[in-house]
């Protein structure tokens, strides 16, 4: 698939530019990685004589490049990764930059020093990651563990919370995974640092909100959590909880209209996440990318309103082919006024009746805000 999370490329310089800002302000102690730094002092002080042929510029650059270095060993501590050959490099550095006597020798330490830093900084990203995709398996695994939801069409019993896990869910090969095996550049890393970060967060509001007795069709406190951590109070915005079936379209932060839906099923699941509407169809036909053998293929199929909000064939529209949207639609059931194609969940969209999808066409336009969690 491709990677398509949190779409606003534009934005990863000035991101990157402000991680690396956070750094420097960073509460990490010195003393943490178990390196004792020299004071600034002792490699460039203003107001005291520097060593003779290096100007205080150069050892002022010198004290920068090891806090940061020092800084970027700290994080790597902190995420678990291994520090031991850092901390070897940091003290190599630091020996070199107060041993340099003249200009040339101390441009060359700093060199290295520089080296050392630029190093350090994937690895780094690669390894909170791991830490972040390792503390979003593990909530997801266990939480699901503990909530399931037995299937008494099938006599099968699914975890619920699947559309986060990391077999068929946001953290499995398609999306996660992938990612994380395509990724080289820090701005890569970046990404998916942020999508985590995201997913995490999307994750305890569909936990807070599965203890929530609120109706469907009222104001859920999960989604104005929401809306005010990623700044949309202002304006629509769609709202999908993937726990309760639930479609909620908000209007400056007051809800407009309510409906239940029906998402991926388990091994096709809805992705959870921030996105928006990329484009509307109406009317469409639906076509198959799959082989006529797969249990996932179905013939070509009129839709009359379509709001893609993924490049990779992701919509809100209508399900005529259902009767029944809400809780347990997700599964394998019994449609009783349905066809065939209606007795499971989707293969991804959010579906819903005609008569919602026609009203949902008319509130969003692109780039109107979409929310699944």
């Amino acid at each position: 698939m491709q990677k398509q999370h949190n779409r606003s490329r534009a934005i990863l310089s000035v991101l990157t530019c402000a991680f690396l800002g956070a750094l420097l302000l960073s509460g990490c102690s010195l003393g943490s990685t178990g390196i004792t730094p020299t004071h600034p002092s002792a490699i460039g002080p203003q107001g005291a004589a520097p060593t003779a042929g290096v100007s205080q510029t150069q050892q002022g650059e010198g004290a920068a490049q090891l806090q940061t270095f020092q800084q970027w060993i700290g994080l790597m501590q902190q995420y678990g990764g291994s520090v031991k050959t850092y901390q070897q490099q940091y003290s190599s550095d630091q020996q070199a930059l107060n041993s340099a006597n003249t200009a040339t020798d101390y441009d060359k330490a700093l060199g290295a020093l520089q080296g050392h830093v630029k190093a350090i900084k994937i690895p780094t990203m690669r390894q909170e990651s791991t830490n972040l995709q390792q503390k979003l398996a593990q909530d997801v695994n266990g939480w699901g563990a503990q909530h399931t939801y037995t299937d008494s069409y099938n006599g099968v019993t699914y975890h619920k919370g699947y559309q986060y896990d990391n077999r068929t869910g946001i953290g499995g090969s398609l999306w996660l995974q992938g990612d994380l095996s395509a990724a080289q550049s820090q701005a890569d890393y970046q990404q998916i640092v942020e999508n985590l970060n995201m997913w995490i967060y999307l994750f305890q509001q569909m936990k807070s909100n599965s203890n929530s007795k609120t109706a469907y069709n009222q104001v859920h406190q999960s989604d104005l959590s929401i809306l005010k951590h990623f700044g949309y109070t202002s304006g629509p915005v769609i709202v999908v909880s993937l726990g309760e079936e639930a479609l909620r379209a908000y209007q400056d932060g007051k809800l407009v209209k309510a409906f239940q839906v029906t998402t991926g099923q388990p091994d096709l699941p809805t992705p959870p996440g921030t996105w928006w509407i990329e484009g509307k169809k109406h009317p469409t036909v639906f076509k198959s990318t799959e082989p006529k053998s797969s249990p996932n293929w179905y013939p070509d199929t009129p839709i009359t309103y379509a709001m893609q909000y993924h490049s990779n064939g992701y919509y809100l529209h209508d399900a005529w082919w259902r009767t029944q949207f809400g809780p347990g639609t997700n599964f394998p059931h019994q449609d009783p006024d349905g066809n065939v194609f209606a007795t499971h969940g989707s293969h991804g969209c959010v579906n819903m009746s005609t008569s919602d999808a026609a009203w949902s066409y008319g509130f969003v336009s692109v780039f109107t805000p979409l929310v699944m969690y």
